[in-house]
Parts: C-alpha cells; sequence; structure tokens
C-alpha cells in the first residue's frame, strides 16, 4: 500500500518555523536562523536520514527529501548533523557552531508546541548539548591548528592518519585512540593547556600522528567532533 504525501513537507514546515521566528527575534538572530536552516536543509538533502533506501527512486522522479517528507522526520537526521555534519563538513565560526544547536533546539520545540511531532525531548536535549560543545570544539580546531603551525617537528616517522577518539586527558596531554590504525592508544601527546580545558573525553579528533623519537606528536588536524 502506497504511504500517503504528508499533509505539510519538511520545506513549508521550515518556512512557517521561520515566518513564526522573525517576528519574535532580532534580525541578526533571525540571519543566524535562516543559516542553521539552510545548513540543515543541505544536510537533510545529502544524507537522507531514515529514507536512504529511497532517496535513488525520487531524485530521479525529480523528488527532493524536503519536499517529499513530513514533520515527523525532521528530526530524524539530529545526531549526524550535529555531531558529524556541522564539524567535518561545514567551515564557520564558534558563533554559527552554537547557533546550530540553539535553533536545532528551539526548533525541536517548536515542532511539538505546534503538534507536529509527539515529542522531541531527546531533540532538545541533543540539541542543547552541541550547543555547548560544537562552539568548544572550533576552539579546540583553532587552537591545535594555530599550534601546530608553530610546533611543526623538523623530522618524524611516518604519519598515522585517522580519527581518533580522545581516551584520556591531562593538562596539556592527550592520549588517542585511532579509529582503524594501531597502536590501540596513543599518548601522551602534548598540547595546549587550553585544549584540554575545553575538549572532553570521547570526542573525535581527526588528523594525523607522528613518532618523534620516543614521543608522539600531532603534525595535522582538520577536525573535531564532540
Amino acid at each position: 500500500m502506497k504511504t500517503p504525501p504528508p499533509t505539510r513537507t519538511i520545506t513549508q514546515v521550515f518556512e512557517e518555523f521561520l515566518a513564526d521566528q522573525k517576528s519574535r527575534i532580532a534580525e541578526k538572530t533571525f540571519s543566524k536562523y535562516k543559516t542553521v536552516i539552510s545548513l540543515y536543509t543541505s544536510y537533510l538533502e545529502g544524507y537522507w536520514p531514515g529514507h536512504d533506501d529511497e532517496a535513488n527512486k525520487i531524485t530521479k522522479a525529480g523528488g527532493t527529501f524536503c519536499g517529499t517528507f513530513g514533520p515527523e522526520d525532521i528530526t530524524a537526521g539530529y545526531g549526524e548533523f550535529l555531531g558529524y555534519f556541522m564539524p567535518t563538513k561545514v567551515m564557520c565560526g564558534r558563533e554559527t557552531m552554537q547557533a546550530a544547536g540553539t535553533v536545532t533546539k528551539k526548533l525541536a520545540k517548536w515542532l511539538a508546541e505546534k503538534g507536529y511531532v509527539a515529542d522531541t525531548g531527546y531533540a532538545q536535549e541533543r540539541a542543547g548539548e552541541a550547543a555547548k560543545d560544537l562552539p568548544n570544539a572550533q576552539s579546540v580546531l583553532d587552537l591545535l591548528t594555530g599550534y601546530l603551525d608553530e610546533h611543526a617537528p623538523a623530522s618524524h616517522g611516518d604519519a598515522i592518519q585517522d580519527h581518533f577518539s580522545i581516551e584520556r586527558i591531562e593538562s596539556g596531554k592527550l592520549w588517542l585512540n585511532p579509529l582503524t590504525a594501531r597502536p590501540t592508544v596513543i599518548g601522551p601527546v602534548p598540547v595546549p593547556k587550553p585544549v584540554t580545558d575545553l575538549c572532553e573525553v570521547g570526542w573525535d579528533i581527526g588528523g594525523a600522528v607522528v613518532k618523534v623519537g620516543r614521543n608522539w606528536r600531532l603534525v595535522e588536524v582538520w577536525s573535531v567532533s564532540p
């Protein structure tokens, strides 16, 4: 049996959400709302959360994710959008990173208030965490980039390029667990103290580490994901 189309599409709901917010917030803040909704739309159209098996058929017929599905699918991508897409695919500053969490939390709350989704408690909680963690992760990335530019080792062995989960943190030191490479845990890896003040165990660092003598060093970082 064919699933009937939603009474309102995601595109229409996003338009309604922005129109509703425009009269409530300052113009500068509203600009951030539009930016985040645009970024989230780009994510949804690229990743099709919960419907990736339907993407080819729908797009071949000229359809889009946001023009096909309804509000019940809006928060399905929050985890990947906030945990992967924003920190690894979007180049922006702390303000936009923070706005990504703030706006998606507001959107989730609004969806429940409007009756479009019965319960968005988890989505609101996830977005609230991102409003704090994403700007901190961006700061860590900026700090590490500046640090590595000034402290690149003159010579070193072969680099291990991977995604590294932060296993342990001490002041000015990280222990990193590579996703695919070995050894299992690399460390201690020296970093600026402000980095260890901000980051948390379990965060992901995309980059490259090398052995310099008996010690490990970061030589490249391209992403930091909470």
